[in-house]
Order: structure tokens, then sequence, then C-alpha cells
């Protein structure tokens, strides 16, 4: 998150930037660095989803596009993968369905769709057919990725 204020004092810019933003950009800006700005926080978040990851018992690695699970191969469609990356990039944090949507599928309105529940539905008895523990959803809010048993977690339903 960028935020673009015309409250410059270095009070402002703290406060905005310990609250989670990313970059803080004071009004009048030029378009050019604002853009650059943009540039460096998307290479920021891609960075983190570049290498071979491992949560738990699964393994990802983007360059040869392989997915296992306790050393077997689990074969995913193109986005269930990205679904998998983009949770993987962050276990246990709990990812929107806005942001999954914009982040996986480029969508910009979020309307109304089913295709993120029936993508994590697949994913998930891909990923654990017998229990589907991996992939929780976070009733109202969206998904995330755990290494335990969605039975520890109170008030999440599969």
């Amino acid at each position: 998150m960028i935020v673009i204020s015309g409250r410059g004092a270095e009070a402002d810019r703290i406060r905005g930037l310990e609250c989670g933003a990313d970059d803080y950009v004071v009004k009048p800006f030029a378009i050019g660095e604002v853009v650059a700005r943009i540039r460096i926080v998307l290479r920021r978040r891609d960075a983190r989803r570049s290498g071979p990851m491992r949560v738990g018992e699964i393994f990802i690695d983007p360059s040869r596009r392989e997915v296992t699970v306790r050393g077997e191969p689990v074969k995913l469609a193109n986005k269930e993968f990205s679904l998998l990356r983009t949770l993987a990039a962050e276990p246990n944090r709990v990812f929107t369905k806005d942001e999954l949507l914009r982040d996986v599928w480029g969508f910009r309105s979020m309307g109304r769709t089913r295709t993120l529940d029936s993508h994590a539905s697949r994913l998930r008895r891909k990923l654990d057919p017998e229990s589907g523990r991996y992939v929780v959803n976070c009733w109202g809010v969206g998904y995330r990725l755990i290494d335990a048993p969605p039975a520890a977690d109170v008030g999440f339903d599969r």
C-alpha cells in the first residue's frame, strides 16, 4: 500500500508507515516518481514468492512449477498453482477474498463470483484428499494456508 497525502509533516509520514504503508508520497508529486515507487513495492512483493517455498509438508518450486505434499507430487491447474503460491507467500495470514481475486485472477471489480471458492475447494482436496487440512476458509473474510489440522482453529470452516 502506498499512501498519497497532502499531509507531509514528519509525524504524518511516520504514522502512515507505522500503520502498514509500504511507502508514503506527499502531494504534489511527479507521476513518474509514483510509478517508480509502485514498481518497487511490486518487486518486493514478487520477490517473496519467487523461490522454492515450504509450508509444513507442502513444497512448492515455482521455477519447475512443481508441488509435493509429503514427498508425493500434486498436479495443479494454473490458477490453483497461483492461488497456492499466493497463500504460501505468507503462511497463516488470512488473505481476503478481494486480495486473492485481485492478485490471482486480476479482477478489478469483485462483484459476485464463486470462482475463488471453487478453486480453493479443489486445491484443498488435491493437497489432502482425506481431510483438506491445508487450505482453510476463514468464514466471511477469505482463505489461509496452514500446517495444522483446522480443527484446532475455532471459528474456521473448511
